[in-house]
Parts: structure tokens; C-alpha cells; sequence
């Protein structure tokens, strides 16, 4: 019990100690909290960040493309080390780099259910399987390593995607395609602790977080007033 209670109150020191800026790279870096999934977190920020894509996609001219990803690189670099710094290396909180890696899979691309899922799919693959140089860009310091080789992936997946476009322009969801969705989750459901331990980034603790976030209304002195 009394260990119980000195790590709550460390926590409320840790969130007191928290500023605006911390509080703001909390919220931004794991893509309004779907980094506190606990399950899954990287694949729940993908298919959440799909929805904003399908209204703000297709976007004007590239030059509109290559804005987005730079600010959405740069804003990411930025809230990610400061995840690192407050949970540490590339925790698994830090979702911000899914949102780069979907916006840029699904760049200029038709917006359509069976494309948006197609490319969901492939950029979870590409970012599991980390096809090189993902592995060696994780090791950039702070966040541009957790950024990069979303951006990476992000990058392959919509290589495939527009290779599978050009012989399959129009793709339609059947009820196959569910089938064959269903055979592929059958081994990754088997062997999802060793899938897990081997590419699975390590849990963060933004439990007590979140909870002093939730409870005090969501604010940047919210521990402070918890430890009051």
C-alpha cells in the first residue's frame, strides 16, 4: 500500500512538474491521445488519422503535398523528443510519426474506401517490416528518428500503392478482400508476442498522464492542481 502510494505521488510530481509546452507535445506527438491505446497503439493512430485524410485529400499541387509533410516532419520532430525526454527513446506514445507515414502513402492517390484501405495495409506493413534504410534512420537523434522512418515507410507504401493503381485503377471492396484479410490476421494473431518482441516499440508510461489530464480537465497545471 505504502508503495502503491509514493508511486502515485510521484507521478503527480512528475505532471506537476509538466509546462504548457510539455502538455502540448503531449497531445500533438501522440496524435490526440491515440498513443495511449493499449492495444496497438501506432495501427489505432493510422486509422484514425485515415478519417481527417479522406476530407482534407486530395490536396491542390504537389508543392501542397510537400508543405504538409515538412510541417507535419518538423512539428513531429519536435513533440517526439520531448515524448522522449519525458518517457523515454521512441515510446510508444509517440503516434505523431503514423500520421506522417498515412498522409504521405495516401498522397494524390484516389480517395476511395477500398484504396484507403489498401493503403492503411500496406504502410502498416512497410512500417513493421522497415525495409532499409527505416532501421538505420531510427537511430537519428531525438525525434527525428521516430519521424523518419514512419516517413520512410510512409514513402514504400505509396511506391506499391501507386504500382498496384496502375494495373488495378479502380479497386473494390468485395467480400474476398475480407477473406483474404482474414487469412493474413490469422498467423500475426498467433504469433503476435514474438511479432511484439521483435518489431514492437516499448511501452511508455503515460498512464498516470493521462488519467491527471482526464481528471483535472486538461490542462497544462493540471498535476499541479491534482497534487494540491
Amino acid at each position: 500500500m505504502a508503495r502503491a502510494e509514493e508511486q502515485k505521488a510521484a507521478a503527480n510530481a512528475a505532471n506537476a512538474a509538466r509546462g504548457p509546452g510539455d502538455w502540448i507535445a503531449i497531445v500533438v506527438g501522440s496524435c490526440v491521445f491515440t498513443g495511449f491505446s493499449p492495444v496497438a497503439p501506432a495501427t489505432v493512430a493510422s486509422a484514425v488519422i485515415a478519417i481527417p485524410l479522406w476530407f482534407l485529400y486530395p490536396l491542390a499541387s504537389w508543392r501542397a503535398y510537400a508543405l504538409l509533410f515538412i510541417a507535419l516532419l518538423v512539428v513531429g520532430a519536435w513533440a517526439s523528443t520531448r515524448l522522449e525526454r519525458m518517457f523515454g527513446h521512441d515510446p510508444s506514445a509517440a503516434t505523431i510519426d503514423e500520421v506522417l507515414g498515412m498522409a504521405m502513402t495516401l498522397a494524390a492517390v484516389p480517395m476511395t474506401p477500398a484504396v484507403l484501405v489498401l493503403g492503411f495495409v500496406l504502410f502498416r506493413i512497410a512500417d513493421i517490416v522497415k525495409v532499409w534504410p527505416g532501421r538505420a534512420l531510427e537511430r537519428l537523434p531525438g525525434g527525428w528518428g521516430v519521424m523518419a522512418d514512419d516517413a520512410c515507410a510512409g514513402l514504400y507504401a505509396w511506391i506499391v500503392l501507386r504500382g498496384i493503381l496502375h494495373f488495378w485503377p479502380e479497386p473494390q471492396l468485395e467480400w474476398w478482400h475480407l477473406a483474404v484479410v482474414a487469412v493474413i490476421s490469422v498467423p500475426l494473431v498467433v504469433f503476435r508476442k514474438k511479432l511484439l518482441r521483435k518489431y514492437g516499440k516499448k511501452r511508455s508510461r503515460l498512464g498516470d498522464a493521462r488519467a491527471d489530464f482526464t481528471r483535472s480537465g486538461g490542462g497544462p497545471g493540471s498535476g499541479a492542481s491534482a497534487a494540491r
